[in-house]
């Protein structure tokens, strides 16, 4: 062993010594669709943003809170914290220096691999980069397509760092929020979210809207029927876009007709007007309804 090759071994050895794997990963449990594509860099190194446990760690939840989540998605193994992109998203990776001279590059895997760890045998066509890493070095986006995606440090000598937590797991999201490509997100009326558990973006509409896009306005919600009716929307095709169940002694298109006709003193404090031969209204004085 060389001298140099040494002093290396000397550095990682420190290097993983200080290592304590208890990094809570930080991030917003549901996230908001970026109409700018963005850059992320992460850094490829044992010291910082290593998490163990899955849940409470990885992913900063409340175990409380996770009865929805399988069994098999609770991978308690020391990982780069998660990471979540949306398509379009570039992707850099920073390398330690100090494990530079161990012939280190990142290798796609499968779910099983990214658990247990590459070994060897993989195909050039594997490789995430062409040549060792060095410095600084972009994932190429054909391998940052829908969907998720493992990546683990393939090693030519020296320690299984990918046993220590050099694997990542990276998620990309697309949106399903824009009724054509030139339409607003969720026409303007919601917002274009992804909890950090679903696999992409949709709608969420504001209150009186509806529908994939909240394309909808629901106006039952601004409470068009009078006393007590009930409200149905209904479909465009039909001229009216919604329609009243009067309950009974009420009748008209917002069931604000009283059954009946005009008699002395029918309206206390107000006027008496006869609608329909069946109905009338009370037109009340200033200050009674």
């Amino acid at each position: 062993m060389t001298t140099k090759s040494a002093v290396h071994m000397i550095a990682c050895f420190l290097h993983l010594c200080i290592v304590n794997g208890q990094a809570i990963c930080e991030r917003e449990m549901t996230a908001e669709w970026r109409v700018e594509q963005k850059p992320t860099v992460i850094k490829w190194t044992l010291r910082e943003n290593i998490c163990s446990d899955f849940y409470t760690q990885c992913w900063n939840m409340n175990i409380n809170i996770t009865g929805e989540i399988s069994e098999e998605q609770n991978l308690s193994i020391p990982q780069i914290c998660p990471l979540q992109l949306q398509l379009g998203d570039s992707l850099f990776i920073s390398s330690e220096p100090s494990f530079q001279s161990y012939g280190m590059n990142l290798v796609n895997v499968s779910k099983e691999e990214f658990i247990n760890c590459p070994k060897a045998g993989f195909l050039q066509e594997q490789m995430i980069f062409n040549c060792q890493i060095r410095g600084l070095h972009q994932v190429d986006p054909n391998w940052l397509g829908v969907g998720t995606h493992y990546f683990a440090e393939l090693h030519k000598r020296g320690p299984l760092l990918c046993n220590m937590g050099l694997r990542l797991n990276v998620t990309v999201k697309q949106q399903f929020c824009q009724q054509s490509t030139n339409a607003s997100l969720c026409s303007g009326h919601g917002k274009c979210l992804s909890h950090v558990w679903e696999k992409e973006y949709n709608c969420h509409c504001f209150s009186q809207y509806s529908g994939r896009f909240c394309q909808k306005f629901d106006i039952c919600s601004t409470k068009p029927c009078h006393n007590n009716a009930s409200c149905t929307e209904k479909s465009e095709l039909s001229g009216d876009s919604y329609e009243c169940s009067c309950p009974p002694k009420f009748s008209g298109k917002n069931c604000t007709e009283v059954v009946g006709q005009c008699q002395p003193h029918t309206c206390f404090n107000g006027n008496c007007s006869n609608v329909t031969p069946n109905t009338f209204l009370c037109e009340c004085d200033k200050g009674f309804t």
